[in-house]
């Protein structure tokens, strides 16, 4: 792997990061929209810098392929390749906002967030099931993924609810969480491409 395509990803995926803290710090869905708009780009185009570095070396090129075929077969990673070609080529919005909740008679603020714990309730006594409850949040409006377009080639792709084979925390209905969940993919995509023999 070329080292200068390794520096390249590293200086996208510091964006990256930079735009899932502005993403999560947003006070307003236009602040929300751009940071996710800022992600997207970001996390594509560490793919396409380590796409030039593998060029030129067998092995690395078969790694990328690898990894190419991954972001295809994963839902998590093919909606965030599908969000952003939708995003950059198309005029459709990739997000929308979710709907206001209120807490204790207060209407939440855009990206707060109350923890919460959900208990399973006895249909019969309506008295909580012990041992069986879940974390949750009470969520302000904030903005989620909808399905991503590509009118391009008439292609779309639906939000993820799992990645890895595991589900995504709350369905995959924030796109903070689908973020934090690619930014950490792409970081171990990045530490793959380091340990690739230099050419």
């Amino acid at each position: 792997m070329k080292a200068d395509a390794i520096d390249q990803a590293k200086f996208r995926l510091i964006r990256a990061e930079k735009a899932l803290t502005a993403l999560g710090a947003a006070k307003v869905i236009e602040d929300a929209e751009a940071a996710w708009t800022d992600f997207l780009v970001a996390a594509a185009t560490i793919y396409s810098k380590l796409e030039q570095g593998a060029k030129g070396s067998g092995k690395c090129e078969g790694w990328y392929g690898r990894k190419k075929k991954a972001r295809k077969d994963d839902q998590l990673l093919k909606y965030l390749h599908f969000a952003r070609n939708s995003n950059e080529h198309g005029i459709e919005r990739v997000v929308a906002t979710s709907a206001a909740n209120f807490h204790r008679g207060r209407q939440l603020a855009f990206n707060e967030r109350i923890p919460v714990k959900i208990h399973a309730v006895d249909q019969a006594t309506m008295l909580p099931i012990e041992g069986e409850s879940a974390e949750g949040v009470i969520a302000g409006p904030t903005i989620r993924p909808v399905r991503a377009h590509d009118r391009r080639y008439n292609d779309y792709c639906d939000p993820p609810t799992e990645h890895l084979g595991r589900p995504i925390n709350f369905g995959g209905n924030f796109c903070y969480e689908v973020g934090l969940l690619g930014l950490d993919y792409l970081r171990g995509l990045i530490q793959e491409a380091e340990g690739l023999e230099p050419h």
